[in-house]
C-alpha cells in the first residue's frame, strides 16, 4: 500500500476535487476489504502533521496518477471513493474492480479467489496454519486440510488488517492475529523488510 499512502497524503490537500461517493468500510488502520463479487476497497490511513506541501503540484500529481491508469485500464479500474482529514489523520478509501487492479496500481502482490484457483495460480500454501472459530484462534491444522476446501482465499503480504465477507477459517499463523470473525490483522515487522514469497499471508474463509 506504499503507494496509497503516499497519495492519501498529497489528497487531502485537495479539498473539493474529488467528490466524496461513501464508503462501507470504516478503518482505523491500513485496511484491504475484498467483497463478496471480487471489487477491493482499500483505506490508508496517514498522519498529516506536516506544512510544507505544495497544493498545485500534489494536485497535478494524483490526477496523473489515477487518470493515468484509468486510461490504460479503464474508468473503473480504480477510483477515489472518500477522503477526510480529522484531528491531523488522513483518510483515503479507494476501489478497485479486481484484485488485479489493486496489485498492479500499488505494486504489490494480492490474489483473491478459490483455494483451488489460487493452487491452479501456483500458491503453494506453504505455511504453518490455525483454525478461527467463532472469531478466534482455535489451535493449529495441517496445510493438506486446508487445500483441500473449496473455500475462498485471500493472499497477500502487507502489514494491513484485511476484512473479508464471510467467516474466516483459517489463516497462516505467521504475522497474523484476528481481529474478529471477518478480520485478520497483519504485523509484518520492519526488520523483515520485503521478503517475498516468505511472508505471504493465507486467510480462507467461507
Amino acid at each position: 500500500m506504499r503507494r496509497i499512502i503516499c497519495i492519501s497524503l498529497v489528497c487531502v490537500l485537495m479539498t473539493g476535487l474529488f467528490s466524496a461517493c461513501g464508503t462501507s468500510l470504516e478503518a482505523d488502520r491500513d485496511t484491504v476489504y475484498v467483497q463478496k463479487r471480487g471489487a477491493i476497497i482499500s483505506a490508508a490511513i496517514a498522519d498529516f502533521d506536516k506544512d510544507y506541501y505544495d497544493e498545485e503540484e500534489l494536485k497535478s500529481f494524483v490526477e496523473e496518477k489515477v487518470a493515468g491508469y484509468q486510461e490504460e485500464h479503464g474508468k473503473n479500474s480504480v477510483k477515489i471513493d472518500e477522503f477526510s482529514v480529522e484531528e491531523r489523520v488522513a483518510k483515503l478509501f479507494m476501489k478497485y474492480d479486481g484484485y488485479e487492479n489493486y496489485q498492479d496500481f500499488n505494486e504489490v502482490r494480492l490474489f483473491t479467489g478459490t483455494v483451488p484457483q489460487a493452487l491452479a495460480a501456483g500458491y503453494d500454501f506453504d505455511a504453518e496454519f490455525v483454525k478461527v472459530e467463532d472469531g478466534k484462534a482455535a489451535g493449529s491444522i495441517e496445510n493438506t486440510e486446508v487445500v483441500d476446501t473449496d473455500y475462498k482465499v485471500v493472499i497477500l503480504s502487507e502489514k494491513v488488517d484485511v476484512k473479508v465477507d464471510g467467516a474466516i477459517q483459517y489463516m497462516s499463523s505467521e504475522y497474523t492475529s484476528v481481529k474478529a470473525k471477518d478480520m485478520v490483522s497483519i504485523q509484518i515487522p520492519e526488520e523483515a523488510g520485503d521478503v517475498g514469497e516468505s511472508s505471504l499471508v493465507y486467510i480462507v474463509y467461507k
